[in-house]
């Protein structure tokens, strides 16, 4: 699998501050993303990276005629790392003890990510890391009337719909090679029903009033 060139002088995603910035792709055990990202961002110097974070997405899942948003991680086994090109290199990251004695007991490898998947991936999962459902409107039929939210960024790449178990199946080109996303949807019924967030916070109540409002 190809995740892009080594040369660390090449342009980066976006800037922080008017630094460059440059996305690390690290694969680790899956179902220990979270714990491997939070040794880290404990132990490797604040001054040499930006963010360390797994990508989520949100997924409505249906119980008893009610729907539920829950957070799924869309790449098992993934940690991404930003950190300022000016301030560190692909080598000094794999040198950084925390990081080096994961990669020695075979829980860490690190690639620099090509800056195109990184703006892709920015800008789907935006500043939270999460990728929000999708408001699909249809007819009688089954047609798609409305799109909004991340699968706008999949026009033309959708191979299934899952109207029933709310999701979406579409592929982009990631990492050197055509990856299938499956996309979280809410349909017309679940904002009728009130769809019910499995965190009750300022942030999640936000997002259903955003899809309230795409939906009118």
């Amino acid at each position: 699998m190809i995740f892009g060139s080594r040369n660390n002088n090449r342009k980066t995603a976006r800037e922080e501050g008017g630094m460059p910035v440059q996305w690390y792709l690290l694969k680790t055990w899956i179902g220990r993303e979270e714990e491997v990202a939070g040794e880290i961002r404990r132990n490797v110097p604040n001054d040499l990276y930006n963010e360390c974070f797994v990508i989520y997405q949100e997924r409505i899942w249906r119980k008893q005629q009610r729907s539920t948003v829950q957070l799924k991680s869309v790449f098992p086994g993934c940690i991404f790392l930003t950190c300022p090109v000016a301030k560190v290199s692909w080598q000094q990251l794999e040198r950084i003890p925390a990081i080096s004695r994961l990669i020695a007991f075979g829980g860490l490898s690190m690639f620099p990510m090509m800056e195109e998947d990184a703006r892709f991936l920015e800008k789907i999962s935006g500043d939270e890391h999460i990728i929000r459902l999708s408001y699909v409107l249809k007819d009688e039929e089954g047609n798609i009337r409305k799109l909004s939210g991340p699968l706008k960024d999949f026009l033309g790449q959708v191979e299934r719909i899952q109207f029933k178990k709310r999701y979406v199946m579409a592929r982009h080109r990631l990492w050197g090679e055509e990856k299938l996303f499956v996309l979280g949807i809410a349909l017309k019924e679940d904002m009728e029903q009130k769809i019910l967030f499995k965190k009750d916070t300022d942030e999640y109540r936000q997002n259903q009033r955003i899809l309230t409002e795409e939906m009118a």
